[in-house]
């Protein structure tokens, strides 16, 4: 048996195979190739229209040297609140934008950095739980797009570099999510937790990232389509997509509406986020 033909085996054993035990690093090289693309640009400069290409190209580079330390920067660990398997994955802010909801005082705050117990609270880090670890691949079902996500805040300094466009018209598509649930609030414009510009927005890249994985569109080069939509809608693997179904919960409006939205939001945001929660609860 060849040296490779050994490693193959002790995969199988283990459960691996080199798509699931480099499916963390697929996600981050994508990240990296979206962000060079053409299609990053033209949309970069839908989200600042006036700015002058040297703006623009600017912006592009300091999105893309946020992924530079990534693996430093990136921790594996077996439970980041009190239980496994609540938060699957978490970035902490360098800055913090807008103010949050205290339910125990029941008033608006600002946000601010404090220790973490378990020591999980460096600016700019990500954490991800243990089932993560591209060693040990194994996510629940509809989460494997964790990744992404984190790294989408990763990519805009949680937030800070969001024009105010664009949460404008994150707002007017979700209204702001449930009014009986208040997370965030930035200027006069308050969101639940999923429809804060951050959650909302680094949940369309999963998306973007299942699209590509499927044949179906590829963000880098393309313009999303009503086709493209429509495929995206009968595909079972992002029909289980936790993602998906956050950003489709989120819309309001007819399906009509939602679909027409949707379709516009691909096709204008090249990746914003504006919050400082920036997990996502399994439980919520």
């Amino acid at each position: 048996m060849t040296l490779q033909e050994n490693i193959q085996r002790i995969k199988k054993m283990m459960g691996l195979n080199e798509q699931t035990s480099n499916e963390l690093n697929k996600q981050l090289e994508w990240w990296k190739s979206y962000i060079q693309s053409p299609m990053y640009i033209e949309r970069l400069k839908k989200e600042f229209p006036g700015k002058q290409q040297d703006f623009i190209e600017k912006e592009r580079q300091e999105r893309l040297k946020n992924l530079s330390n990534v693996k430093d920067q990136t921790h594996f660990v077996k439970a980041i609140e009190k239980e496994p398997g609540y938060t699957s994955g978490k970035m902490i802010p360098k800055n913090y934008e807008g103010e949050y909801y205290d339910y125990k005082e029941k008033k608006w705050k600002k946000n601010k950095w404090f220790p973490n117990s378990k020591g999980y609270d460096k600016k700019g880090h990500v954490y991800f739980e243990k089932e993560f670890n591209p060693k040990n691949w194994n996510p629940y079902p509809g989460y494997e797009t964790i990744p992404s996500h984190e790294f989408g805040h990763l990519v805009d300094d949680a937030g800070v570099r969001i024009p105010q466009s664009t949460k404008e018209k994150i707002y007017k598509y979700t209204q702001g999510g449930e009014k009986e649930s208040p997370s965030r609030k930035i200027g006069d414009m308050s969101f639940d937790y999923y429809s804060t510009p951050s959650e909302f927005i680094n949940r369309i890249q999963p998306i973007r990232y299942l699209l590509k994985q499927q044949g179906i569109y590829d963000a880098n080069t393309k313009v999303f389509s009503i086709d493209d939509y429509k495929k995206m809608m009968n595909n079972s693997t992002i029909k289980q997509n936790q993602h998906f179904k956050d950003v489709l919960n989120s819309l309001k409006g007819t399906e009509e509406e939602k679909k027409r939205n949707f379709i516009d939001l691909m096709n204008t945001i090249a990746n914003n986020e504006r919050d400082g929660s920036l997990s996502l609860d399994k439980v919520a």
